[in-house]
């Protein structure tokens, strides 16, 4: 029975590893942000991704969070099929469900793309996936 369960779990863990948000950061179709605090003006090292504004949203309890995207890191944008936003797990143990709107915009004039994303209330760091393999991850 030991061994029957070190043979199960071993391919599980494997698949959960391949699974994750992480891992789609090692795949030469995705790109991936440092971890950043939801501060105004705060940039990723690895993309250059600057947080440009936070205002509080249309619903209440909502906030929308505009990102830059530079060009630059972004070979060709209508190739990117999904973007993956991941938050760190707060202390809480009691999660609300967000509800995570989205936009994807162009602003020629400043050489970027504008990411701006409407999520629930709170101040955790954030982590962008931009992926340009077919499909999503639940």
């Amino acid at each position: 029975m030991k061994s029957l369960l070190r043979n199960v779990t071993a391919p599980l863990a494997l698949l959960l590893a391949v699974a994750t948000p992480a891992s789609l950061a090692q795949d030469d179709t995705s790109l991936s942000s440092d971890w950043m605090e939801l501060v105004k003006g705060q940039k990723s090292e690895s993309m250059g991704v600057e947080l440009r504004d936070i205002q509080p949203g249309a619903e209440a309890g909502t906030q929308t969070v505009t990102f830059a995207v530079p060009k630059s890191s972004v070979r060709d944008p209508d190739d990117i099929e999904e973007v993956i936003v991941v938050g760190r797990k707060p202390d809480s143990v009691e999660l609300p469900k967000l509800n995570i709107q989205y936009k994807w915009l162009r602003d020629y004039d400043n050489d970027n793309y504008g990411l701006v994303i409407t999520l629930g209330e709170g101040n955790w760091p954030i982590r962008l996936f931009m992926n340009s393999r077919p499909g999503y991850v639940n």
